[in-house]
């Protein structure tokens, strides 16, 4: 079992300063005996890009490789580090240069550079310190992940997480690096894919989809979890409809509130939750989203709930699940959760989700910012309870069998065994052809 670190800041000496030595030995002709796997993170949390990163991890192929992973020095504390601990994972912190938007501002551009270029040399010593086989770079803006390992000289595996709306040059430099720096690009959907390729046309044989898992207990349909509606204090049998998901400006929470106002013109007994915690800089939004909700007259109605780990309840105790971004989900992993329990769910109509879901078979779709257009669906779902548990059992059958954790884990397992091996043949090749030294 390895062992987990909290030590912050940067390398120990022996990893920042690279000697002749070293250089030399980057490398060397490898074995295929258990090797490690340096996975550089962008957070330290328990949403979409977190859970992805911990099922990339089990399904390891623990025989021939073992986890090292490195989070940011900016995020100290958190549910992810606990979470690798307790699965006996290795972690460091390092500052890393994530890009954040906090720093897609002039005054804030030398800072991030300054954290890039430690986030780079950290990466690249401990690559060549720990002789590790591969960099895996997990979401888009750990690009000092990727850049590091480049120059470590070990090969790199990009997982993208996101649909890029940051500005045009920002997005070209992002996708130049990852075609310089990745010697394979992993998208989490075709929608990620294709935002890349606008970019990067040229990343097509570089990139591959491979949908995320979800790993939650299923379920096959209809019962209801109490839990959750006797803690709102709901009424025995009112309608709840809800959504999953980071409190933010692009997820649609007011979108679902000025729906619920509508909803509850026909339906004067429904309830509305939306699920989920929210970064510091989005704390404007939620007083903004707070003030929405009292001018609507939806206090008592639309219900605030904090982070859950266990969703499980929340989704069991919706009569309907709604995800209403704004902006296209880059795969919409709550929509996927919410699937596997049972429950019929309305998705916006763009990114990854239209990929999760059959209209009208599976779940349904409806137009982007579009409250009536949001209403209506939720309102033909519940006045039509048969529709409605036929659509939910068709939606579990569907997600269970498309995106569980034994499928993802074979198709990672796969990408990376042919990485490693790559360039164990191609080191091996090098040496072999070196001259030998003079007597």
């Amino acid at each position: 079992m390895t062992i987990a670190s909290r030590s912050h800041g940067s390398a120990p000496d022996r990893l920042a300063t690279e000697t002749k030595a070293s250089a030399r030995n980057r490398r060397h002709p490898r074995t295929m005996s258990s090797q490690p796997i340096l996975f550089i993170h962008h957070a330290n949390d328990m949403y979409g890009a977190d859970i992805g990163l911990l099922h990339s991890i089990k399904s390891l192929d623990r025989g021939r490789y073992f986890p090292i992973v490195i989070l940011p020095a900016d995020m100290p504390t958190g549910m992810l580090s606990p979470e690798l601990e307790r699965l006996g994972v290795e972690y460091h912190f390092a500052h890393l240069g994530i890009l954040r938007r906090k720093y897609l501002k002039p005054r804030a551009i030398l800072p991030l550079a300054i954290e890039l270029l430690k986030g780079i040399a950290y990466v690249r010593s401990i690559a060549r310190d720990r002789r590790v086989a591969l960099v895996y770079t997990n979401t888009f803006v750990t690009v000092s992940g990727a850049i590091g390992g480049k120059l470590a000289g070990v090969p790199v595996l990009w997982h993208i997480r996101e649909i890029l709306s940051m500005p045009r040059p920002v997005r070209w430099l992002l996708c130049k690096a990852l075609g310089l720096c990745a010697d394979r690009v992993v998208c989490i959907s075709k929608a990620v894919r294709d935002n890349v390729l606008q970019e990067a046309p040229n990343l097509a044989r570089k990139s591959v989809v491979v949908y995320n898992a979800v790993s939650v207990a299923g379920s096959n349909g209809i019962g209801k979890d109490i839990g959750l509606r006797e803690e709102l204090g709901l009424p025995q049998g009112a309608p709840l409809v809800g959504m999953v998901g980071r409190i933010s400006h692009w997820k649609g929470q007011e979108i679902l509130a000025e729906a619920a106002a509508l909803v509850l013109q026909n339906h004067p007994d429904a309830h509305f939750v939306a699920v989920g915690s929210y970064f510091a800089d989005e704390s404007q939004y939620l007083q903004k989203l707070k003030a929405l909700i009292n001018s609507l007259g939806l206090d008592g109605r639309f219900h605030l709930v904090g982070y859950r780990l266990n969703v499980t309840d929340v989704y069991r105790a919706l009569d309907v699940f709604v995800l209403p971004s704004i902006k296209p989900e880059p795969f919409g992993r709550v929509t996927v959760e919410a699937m596997m329990q049972g429950r019929a769910v309305i998705a916006t109509k763009h990114g990854g989700t239209v990929e999760l879901i059959e209209d009208g078979v599976t779940g349904m779709l409806v137009p982007p910012s579009d409250p009536k257009s949001l209403a209506a669906a939720i309102e033909s779902l519940l006045l039509d309870r048969p529709m409605r548990e036929e659509m939910g059992q068709a939606a579990a059958l569907y997600a269970k069998q498309n995106f569980g954790l034994p499928g993802y884990g074979a198709q990672m397992r796969n990408i990376i065994n042919e990485l490693v091996v790559q360039e164990c043949m191609a080191v091996n090749d090098i040496s072999s052809a070196a001259p030998l030294d003079a007597a």
